[in-house]
């Protein structure tokens, strides 16, 4: 079992060591960190602390895809408390003081958990106190007497005005109207005998229930309400762009691996038109007879030639393919496309992604990355915002054009051969491998497999 643990300001990291052993410690999550996790059922993900404004936050479908998947997932404290009052229904499972006040609508308002905190390397060291800890303090000082209840509401209140940057007890203590000077002066007194940490309390109650196992973070139990419309295409988009793995020192994301076999593996071409035949045939992609069954199905759909609008995938130079030939290529084009950002690795042909096929592709993409990082961008391009090594189209082009062996006039159709539904799409796929193409070729991808290549070949004897 691996128990993955995201924290930043809520705990100190040696704590976590101390309180839950063994524990995969990553900084505060954000939007994509939990498709990256290599985790299965057995596995705990605990969510402590998450990023709201320097990056996008943890959405909740991400959470729901784990859960889906059989992974433990708790929260606390932070943006834990949050997604666990949100996701509870669905076995998400959330633990603390914090929790319980979003999860019976006490406290609705996200901001009540934030905090400025300093960069990694400091440990995200707190700057600011969360509203949600003034909160809990004033309700003890409430219960102990040594504030009315009318007294705590109206200190909250004066915090609850401040911006949730500037939060603390001494911003409390200084926007006090001077009616309230002895009310907060009471406070704070009796506070800094018994000095609390909500959040902190919360963090170690979670480390500490995963460490004893306790039943309240069991995976599943009857009454979570089933998950249903997880596998949108939000969700594969996501999992495209942030899935992945490590190759020297770079992340190469899904979407990358899958950009360099449909750009670069010179069968490519011709799996992806069997692929997406064989799936409107409803056939395998393997069936010697594929082309022949997706003609029957045009021809049921009254596509026995290409109907005018078809005449839009086809460029001038093959108007004058035969009727047959025609059709197939509209439908592949027609129904094969994708733009860029929706580019994920089940739309490349099952026989391109082999293990070993997908190891070579990462390859490819790490060793263009480091080129990229490499180069000190010249009269050919410019880096954009973010560090992503930009090149003017016709340079793009140009040497695609020159891979792939056509006009770059026909470019175009070249691309929806491959997938891609128009040269934008193309071309922010193959910007990031340019530098690559131009230092080195074309790389030297494995073969698909010898059974697949038989079909492969007794399809093309066909067409000939």
């Amino acid at each position: 079992m691996t128990d993955v643990v995201f924290i930043g300001p809520s705990l100190p990291t040696d704590e976590v060591g101390r309180l839950l052993p063994d524990a995969v410690v990553l900084p505060p999550v954000a939007h994509g960190d939990l498709l990256r996790l290599d985790v299965g059922p057995g596995d705990r993900v605990l969510v402590v602390d998450g990023f709201f404004l320097q990056h996008p936050p943890v959405r909740h479908r991400e959470i729901l895809d784990l859960l889906d998947r059989g992974v433990t997932v708790a929260g606390a404290a932070s943006m834990g408390a949050l997604r666990a009052a949100e996701l509870w229904p669905f076995g998400m499972r959330g633990v603390g003081e914090v929790f319980q006040l979003y999860r019976d609508g006490v406290v609705t308002g996200d901001d009540e958990v934030a905090v400025v905190h300093g960069p990694a390397e400091e440990g995200h060291r707190a700057m600011s106190v969360p509203l949600v800890n003034i909160r809990i303090e004033l309700r003890r000082a409430a219960a102990a007497g040594v504030l009315s209840d009318a007294e705590a509401v109206r200190l909250l209140d004066i915090g609850r005005d401040l911006p949730f940057r500037r939060r603390s007890y001494r911003a409390l203590e200084r926007s006090a109207p001077p009616e309230a000077a002895a009310v907060l002066d009471r406070f704070l007194t009796w506070r800094r005998r018994d000095p609390g940490d909500a959040k902190g309390a919360d963090a170690r109650l979670l480390l500490s229930m995963a460490a004893d196992n306790a039943p309240e973070l069991c995976p599943a139990h009857a009454g979570d309400q089933p998950i249903d419309n997880l596998h949108t295409r939000f969700l594969d988009s996501w999992r495209s762009r942030f899935a992945g793995g490590s190759v020297g020192g770079h992340w190469v994301s899904d979407r990358e691996a899958a950009a360099v076999l449909m750009l670069l593996h010179p069968e490519s071409p011709a799996w992806h038109r069997r692929g997406v035949l064989a799936g409107l045939a409803e056939v395998d992609i393997a069936d010697p007879l594929v082309e022949d069954h997706a003609r029957e199905v045009a021809r049921r759909r009254g596509l026995s030639a290409a109907p005018p609008s078809g005449w839009d995938w086809l460029t001038d130079s093959e108007r004058g393919l035969d009727e047959h030939e025609a059709v197939l290529r509209v439908l592949v084009r027609a129904f094969g496309t994708t733009p860029y950002r929706s580019l994920a690795l089940w739309m490349v042909a099952a026989p391109l992604r082999t293990p070993a096929l997908l190891a070579a592709a990462r390859q490819v993409a790490a060793t263009a990355a480091s080129l990229n990082e490499t180069l000190v961008p010249r009269t050919t391009g410019h880096r954009r915002p973010g560090g992503r090594l930009h090149f003017r189209t016709e340079v793009v082009d140009t040497y695609f054009a020159r891979l792939w062996g056509c006009a770059v006039d026909e470019l175009e159709a070249a691309a929806w051969d491959r997938g891609f539904v128009d040269l934008a799409a193309f071309r922010y796929a193959a910007e990031p491998l340019v530098a690559y193409v131009k230092a080195f070729g074309a790389p030297r991808l494995p073969a698909v497999a010898t059974r697949a290549q038989d079909t492969l070949a007794g399809s093309a004897a066909r067409i000939g």
